[in-house]
């Protein structure tokens, strides 16, 4: 079974600055601390956020976390290139969940060979596990992709699915969540605790959202959706990325015991999804 940390730390913002990482790494530092997981890509700021990583995790190499890594699928060889590279990079040997993202959108990609239960690409994906460099497997699902990518992840190589999912949105079909549900398949949420798109739609339902956490009796958005997310069975772990230290304080603070929001608070969040 998919166990994670309820927050995992994401690091996309870490690196933006190389010359200067000093407050990048006490970030690290504290999320390091804090015991939680950490989601990172090869390819944010320019591999920069390796970067910082790599050197956060050279201080103590007997306290580096577990690792949630996107790992791009578009070809045999760049799979096995991007896990083998970020081990190399991060000094690690082996990544704690790859994050198949699902790249390419044409007939008989990973998806696809994935529900058939044969191809390179899944065969390529067994071997990784094989050889320990990859030990869970998630798949990146979209409103696209989703009913596909939800059967994709009854295969024995796959362990669950990640998808945006917040007060605002939910990217997939409502078949594919409600098989997702049904079938309780684990769940990493992207963007949870940054909110929504930006988009017209989820601008006018801001002020009902506020509205929501008020009526919750909830501090701050922050502690909402951690509370939201305890309410679905299915959600293992919300990821929330920041280079502030301030932040990161607040998501360990909320993520520590969060009480699942009312039955009729979620229903509420349902409709302004819908």
């Amino acid at each position: 079974m998919l166990s994670t940390t309820s927050y995992t730390f994401g690091t996309m913002s870490l690196g933006l600055n190389p010359a200067d990482v000093n407050a990048d790494m006490e970030v690290a530092r504290r999320a390091i601390a804090a015991g939680v997981w950490f989601h990172s890509s090869p390819t944010y700021r320019s591999g920069f956020t390796y970067m910082v990583l790599r050197m956060a995790f050279d201080e103590d190499r007997s306290r580096i976390p577990r690792l949630i890594l996107k790992v791009r699928d578009g070809s045999v060889a760049l799979m096995r290139f991007e896990v083998e590279d970020s081990c190399r990079r991060l000094g690690v040997d082996g990544i704690d969940i790859a994050q198949l993202v699902s790249m390419d959108p044409r007939p008989g990609n990973l998806v696809d060979q994935l529900r058939a239960g044969k191809g390179v690409l899944v065969d390529e994906l067994a071997s990784l596990r094989d050889r320990g460099l990859v030990r869970g497997a998630v798949l990146f699902i979209t409103r696209e992709n989703a009913d596909a990518a939800v059967e994709a992840a009854g295969s024995d190589l796959i362990d669950g699915v990640t998808l945006y999912w917040n007060a605002l949105q939910r990217d997939c079909t409502d078949a594919a969540w409600e098989r997702i549900r049904r079938q309780s398949i684990p769940v990493l949420a992207l963007r949870t605790l940054g909110g929504g798109s930006a988009d017209k739609a989820a601008a006018e339902k801001a002020v009902a959202l506020q509205e929501l956490i008020q009526r919750a009796g909830c501090r701050d958005a922050t502690e909402f959706n951690l509370r939201l997310m305890a309410a679905e069975p299915c959600i293992r772990t919300t990821i929330g990325g920041t280079a502030s230290l301030n932040h990161l304080e607040g998501y360990l603070a909320a993520a520590l015991h969060p009480e699942p929001l009312d039955a009729a608070i979620v229903s509420q969040v349902d409709a302004l999804r819908a």
